[in-house]
């Protein structure tokens, strides 16, 4: 407050730390008012100083929470793959050891009869535990797709021969429409896409007690110009049933194969439509969350829970999410959008069916299995060693270094998580050695993550085996790096009947 009023006087004024300027003689509203601003201005910045403390307390507090939220996760996570190697290593001897026995000509019916049950059981066991780990991947984002170039058409039949199977035991029907402006060749992800697809037709048929699903796969969209449509269907009927609008079609089918078109990018749309027991409002806000389960007791006996959350997930993943209209006591209908680049594919024939592999031709192939665990080493050498391969065991890395030297053979099965050596040193002294470099090493692993994949084939792992071992993957893999062919028990492959109208 001053009687001087210049400009330079002013700023002189609000140098020295004023923060207004009033000069006389005074106006009294005016200083009042000025007065009154100052104060909410005060007031003001101390709100604003007291919000600050309080922000840079919450992002403290945040950044324990992350801190530790980081280390829950990372405790489930080193449980969970503990947990997995635990659970699998006994289910690897109940279900090897049933598939050797379902191969046993001399067993009864009644024997079959339970073997086939075990082997239900530990599958269905199996999947639960699967489930289980799959979301627990996902919600640690540690899934990655890997596409790859696909032939379209019996990628598909492949699921709905699966599928079928399922709805002809339960005496409903199913109905596969394909369009025919399916692209030859797409490139996806082979195992994530028959995942979801077969959670969803798995869905539907288990709901499902009368009438039938639906699977349609139609064109939604195509960068280049579509070729005219081919009318064609397929139906999966009891023997004898009458086909709709004319169409017969007998119990093993295969659509047309013929050229179809082709695009750079093309808009699939999967749709499955049921007749089951269909949701109301309430339940369709909570389908896609984990552990929801609908239906009677009886079927939620038969899963998690997690099937759909799953699938939701991975359908995310790539770009996408999963549409479901429903109508209780009506039926549901679910459908997934894909966009899919699309490829030039060979003609792929489909194989109906593979009869049993009793040996192999050429030279007798020697492998070395090295596992801790008694059961899973005696599963795969009482397997193979009917096949006429020469088998030699060790219970650990050193053992199996042991055997390498003395035996020479074309292949070592090893476990990675073992006393006294593991799978992980025994492979580095393989490939630092002269002698045993060039012997080729399959690895067997309880782990479903594929960060450790990627570290056993870093390492020198020519492929990796999951547990439980299936016996078809098992021989899959050994005809590829052995360059094997096998000798079948005998070979004689129906040819489906088919009548399109």
């Amino acid at each position: 407050m001053t009687a001087l009023s210049s400009t330079e006087d002013q700023v002189k004024g609000f140098e020295v730390g004023g923060v207004d300027y009033v000069t006389k003689p005074l106006q009294h509203e005016q200083l009042l008012t000025r007065i009154i601003n100052h104060l909410r201005i005060q007031e003001l910045t101390e709100k604003l100083q007291l919000q600050n403390q309080e922000l840079k307390q919450q992002a403290i507090e945040l950044a324990k929470a992350k801190e530790a939220a980081e280390l829950a996760s990372q405790a489930k996570s080193e449980f969970l793959s503990n947990m997995t190697h635990e659970l699998r290593t006994p289910l690897n001897g109940i279900l090897g050891y049933a598939q050797i026995l379902q191969r046993d000509k001399t067993a009864s019916p009644k024997q079959k009869h339970s073997i086939d049950l075990v082997y239900q059981c530990g599958t269905h066991l199996l999947n639960l535990i699967n489930d289980i780990l799959e979301l627990s991947k996902i919600e640690a984002r540690k899934m990655e797709l890997l596409p790859k170039e696909i032939h379209f058409p019996t990628f598909l039949i492949s699921v709905v021969e699966i599928c079928r199977i399922k709805a002809q035991q339960k005496g409903i029907s199913f109905i596969y429409q394909p369009s025919s402006y399916l692209p030859a060749g797409i490139v996806a992800d082979e195992k994530r896409l028959r995942q979801v697809l077969i959670n969803l037709l798995s869905n539907a048929i288990k709901f499902t007690d009368h009438g039938g699903v639906t699977f349609k796969v139609e064109v939604i969209s195509n960068d280049k110009a579509l070729q005219p449509p081919l009318p064609r269907i397929y139906r999966d009927q009891q023997e004898g049933e009458e086909g709709e609008e004319g169409k017969v079609i007998t119990d093993k089918i295969m659509p047309l194969m013929g050229k179809v078109s082709q695009s750079p990018m093309v808009k699939i749309r999967f749709k499955i439509e049921d007749t089951g027991i269909g949701l109301n409002p309430e339940e369709l806000e909570t389908i896609f969350l984990p552990f929801e389960q609908f239906g009677d007791s009886a079927i939620r006996d038969q899963g998690t829970g997690l099937g759909l959350a799953i699938s939701q997930k991975i359908v995310n993943l790539m770009g996408s999410h999963i549409k479901v209209e429903s109508t209780s006591g009506k039926g549901s209908v679910f459908s997934v959008d894909l966009d899919l680049p699309t490829t030039t594919v060979m003609d792929h024939k489909t194989k109906i069916y593979t009869n049993t592999i009793v040996g192999f031709q050429g030279k007798v192939r020697k492998i070395v299995v090295v596992d801790d665990k008694p059961k899973n080493r005696s599963f795969i050498v009482n397997f193979l060693q009917p096949l006429g391969f020469k088998l030699l065991e060790a219970s650990n890395g050193v053992e199996g270094l042991e055997k390498a030297i003395e035996f020479h053979p074309d292949l070592i099965i090893t476990d990675l998580v073992m006393p006294v050596m593991d799978g992980f040193e025994m492979m580095r002294r393989i490939r630092s050695s002269e002698q045993l470099k060039q012997i080729m090493v399959i690895a067997t692993s309880a782990s479903v993550y594929e960060l450790e994949h990627q570290q056993s084939q870093d390492i020198g792992w020519i492929d990796i085996l999951s547990k439980p071992v299936n016996v078809e993957e098992l021989l899959e893999k050994l005809k590829r790096h052995l360059q094997l062919e096998w000798v079948y028990e005998q070979y004689d492959p129906e040819v489906s009947k088919i009548k399109i109208e």
